[in-house]
């Protein structure tokens, strides 16, 4: 492994499963659209899929102190999304269907109280 390549492999596989990761992007989509920040969220995150090393790096070396802020697993949950691009997708797609699902649900009440 380089320099400059993201661990991935065994011991990134070990301390997370996949299921776990998964739950995890579902409460951040859901923290997200629940705040309104969907178009934000989902332009910051396509503009960083191509930087995702510099992300990853990021959180890597200001884990610490963000810890001090933020749940440690949850950073490392985010550290573990941020290092995969297919997981940066998937967050987006996420957040894509809730606010999708709001927008129907608000265009089906509308129509109900006319």
């Amino acid at each position: 492994m380089g320099m400059w390549t993201i661990p991935k492999g065994p011991e990134k596989d070990l301390r997370f499963t996949s299921e776990e990761l998964d739950e995890f992007i579902d409460k951040v989509a859901t923290a997200v659209a629940r705040r309104g920040m969907s178009v934000p969220a989902i332009m910051a995150l396509e503009m960083s899929k191509p930087l995702s090393f510099i992300g990853y790096s990021s959180l890597v070396i200001f884990g610490p102190i963000l810890e001090l802020v933020i749940d440690p697993v949850k950073m490392e949950k985010l550290q573990a999304v941020v290092a995969d691009r297919e997981r940066i997708e998937q967050l987006i797609v996420a957040i894509e269907n809730l606010e999708k699902h709001e927008k129907d649900s608000k265009e089906g009440e509308s129509r109900e109280q006319k």
